[in-house]
């Protein structure tokens, strides 16, 4: 059985569990094949292995929480009001609708959730999909049917709502809802929803639902001249919102739920970075980062390279895109420890020999310098930018030790960001004519 076919037998076999703690037993064994296929999947997003394996622990945990304690919760709640919805006095053909579409719904929920697969032969997987599908397709249907018994008691009591209803009260959504992450599949259903939903009915809906918060409602029913409507649009409405929730969900969920952490990971790590880029830039304190200008690097092989790389990336010097900025700050760090990386390598290959007093002492020693050259870059990025004096009595250090860690941060970053630095420069010769 292929891994995607196993996810599918178990995670149907999750889902269809009654019983609490034997479907927390199944999401156990769903968690155990699915862990390391979606570390795989993450892991060709170009992320490493920590932070993949950070992400798929999100994304089931996410999973857990919509599919075992938030649509188990909607269950729950759409079969109290089925059991709790009954018919207004509207005529015989109404009553005759309402028994019909509670047994519509009724049916529908006993395929949703008792809907499993079989680890059988491949060719069966066609035959199950349009199974799901055709069970999923029974939800807009079921929806408009819905909206249509809250439509014939807007018709009725609407001219009376308003008497009762003050125009505030109309701002707002609609009263229920689910908002969670979606596989194509759940959103094509979410969108045949949509368009099943009134928003005149859907706004009449909310005007008399939170009017009858906290009130009677035999007395709005009164008011309104129509026995049952608060009930009868309360349940109803509640089976509506609960519909798409019992959706029967794909595996696509999950990597969708995924994917959606490592890009919002990403966003916050690229503003981080871009703050961080743009402080060190800006270097508010001349005698801390004094001009970055590129111009001052002599030697003649980085200023090929840093010419090779403008020419490659063939943007505006200021535009440059927040993806390659956070790439080329991990380079910048990355370069920074190098000396430590070739250190610790060479460490490795001695031990491995027997021999390793001299490879200890410079990893010892390197390591010394590489955090105290983090240091200063961590009091760099501060804003204001302290002095070269309040770094050096903050961290123990000598003002030499500080200046000469400034010194190398400011070469590799001109270096690794030879836009930020010209437009720093600019902007700081811009302010001295200014002043």
């Amino acid at each position: 059985m292929s891994t995607t076919d196993e996810l599918d037998v178990l995670l149907y076999a999750w889902l269809s569990e009654p019983e609490a703690r034997r479907a927390e037993l199944r999401f156990n064994d769903y968690f155990r094949a699915a862990f390391p296929a979606i570390c795989r999947y993450v892991r060709a997003l170009r992320i490493d292995p920590a932070t993949a394996q950070d992400i798929a622990q999100h994304a089931l945990i996410k999973l857990f929480n919509h599919l075992g304690r938030t649509r188990r919760a909607a269950d729950e709640r759409m079969r109290e009001a089925v059991s709790a919805l009954r018919p207004l006095d509207f005529g015989a053909a109404h009553v005759r609708d309402i028994d019909a579409w509670r047994r519509q719904v009724r049916s529908f929920r006993d395929a949703a959730i008792g809907f499993r697969v079989t680890g059988e032969p491949q060719g069966t997987r066609l035959a199950w999909q349009e199974s799901r599908n055709q069970i999923n397709g029974r939800i807009p249907p079921l929806v408009r049917q819905g909206t249509h018994f809250i439509s014939d008691v807007q018709t009725r009591v609407e001219p009376r709502l308003a008497d009762l209803v003050s125009p505030e009260s109309l701002s707002g959504s609609s009263p229920s809802g689910v908002d969670e992450p979606q596989s194509s599949e759940e959103h094509a259903v979410e969108c045949d929803q949509e368009g099943a939903i009134d928003h005149g009915v859907e706004r009449f809906l909310v005007r008399l639902l939170r009017y009858a918060q906290g009130r009677d409602w035999a007395v709005i029913d009164t008011a309104l001249g129509c026995a049952g409507a608060v009930g009868f649009l309360t349940h109803t409405s509640a089976v509506r919102a609960c519909l798409s929730a019992l959706a029967i969900p794909s595996n696509g969920l999950l990597y969708t739920i995924a994917k959606r952490h490592f890009l919002d990971r990403l966003r916050a790590r690229k503003f981080q970075t871009a703050q961080t880029v743009q402080q060190l830039a800006d270097g508010e304190r001349e005698e801390v980062l004094d001009t970055l200008d590129p111009q001052e690097a002599n030697s003649r092989e980085r200023t090929t390279l840093e010419a090779e790389f403008c020419r490659h990336t063939a943007r505006a010097e200021s535009e440059v895109p927040e993806i390659e900025v956070e790439a080329r700050y991990r380079e910048f760090l990355e370069f920074l420890r190098s000396p430590l990386t070739r250190a610790e390598g060479s460490l490795a290959a001695a031990a491995a020999k027997g021999k390793a007093k001299a490879e200890q002492a410079r990893v010892d020693s390197l390591r010394i310098k590489y955090e105290r050259l983090m240091a200063v870059l961590a009091a760099l990025r501060e804003h204001p930018q302290p002095t070269e004096e309040d770094i050096a009595r903050r961290q123990g250090l000598t003002r030499n030790q500080v200046k000469y860690a400034i010194e190398r941060i400011r070469e590799e970053f001109n270096y690794f960001f030879p836009e930020f630095a010209r437009d720093a420069q600019g902007r700081r010769k811009h302010q001295r004519a200014e002043s």
